[in-house]
């Protein structure tokens, strides 16, 4: 999990490794020995690669990964070309930010996603997230908002939608603030 955290962070801050070992006071061979799993660092590290990206390490009671990690995820998926699979991730981060605890909810939320490699992905997920925390009135991290969000065209997600206008209808405003269309119902948990 430690590879999918320093990742996340260095990701979201646009940095490279390079970059980031130079600020850690480091090799980049070592960030990328962490980041690849080859090398379970200790706390000590993880907290002194963590600190110049303006990041802290805590723990909060739940395992399922934080929006940042699940992003990289999806971002594996999306370059695999698995995108019946990237969907299903959505689904099931949706699903995770439903099932957890208010204050967990937030936690999970907070850090900023890396970019997934795809624009559609990317704002796809920030909508997820918005659309979750304001159904259960928790606040909206600010990076959900950031223009690289949205998306400059709509997109329609069920490729076999005939009705744009009836979608436009069912789909949360949460979504369509990202120029996604996408119905309610996919989000509702079973």
């Amino acid at each position: 999990m430690s590879s999918l955290i320093l990742e996340a962070a260095r990701k979201s801050r646009g940095l490279s490794q390079v970059a980031l070992a130079r600020k850690a006071r480091t090799y980049q061979a070592n960030i990328s020995l962490i980041e690849s799993g080859a090398n379970d660092p200790g706390l000590s590290t993880i907290e002194q690669c963590l600190s110049p990206l303006g990041f802290r390490l805590i723990a909060i009671p739940t395992n399922k990964p934080t929006v940042a990690e699940f992003a990289l995820i999806l971002g594996q998926a999306i370059q695999e070309k698995k995108l019946s699979k990237a969907f299903r991730l959505i689904i099931q981060l949706s699903d995770n930010l439903n099932e957890a605890e208010p204050g967990v909810c937030v936690a999970l939320c907070t850090s900023p996603a890396p970019t997934t490699g795809n624009l559609r992905y990317d704002a796809l997920l920030a909508g997820v997230v918005e659309y979750t925390l304001s159904r259960r009135k928790l606040p909206i991290p600010s990076w959900v908002s950031e223009e690289s969000r949205v998306l400059p065209e709509s997109w329609v997600v069920d490729k076999y939608a005939k009705d744009e206008s009836a979608l436009a209808k069912v789909t949360p405003r949460a979504f369509a603030k990202h120029n996604v269309y996408v119905d309610e119902r996919e989000f509702a948990s079973v």
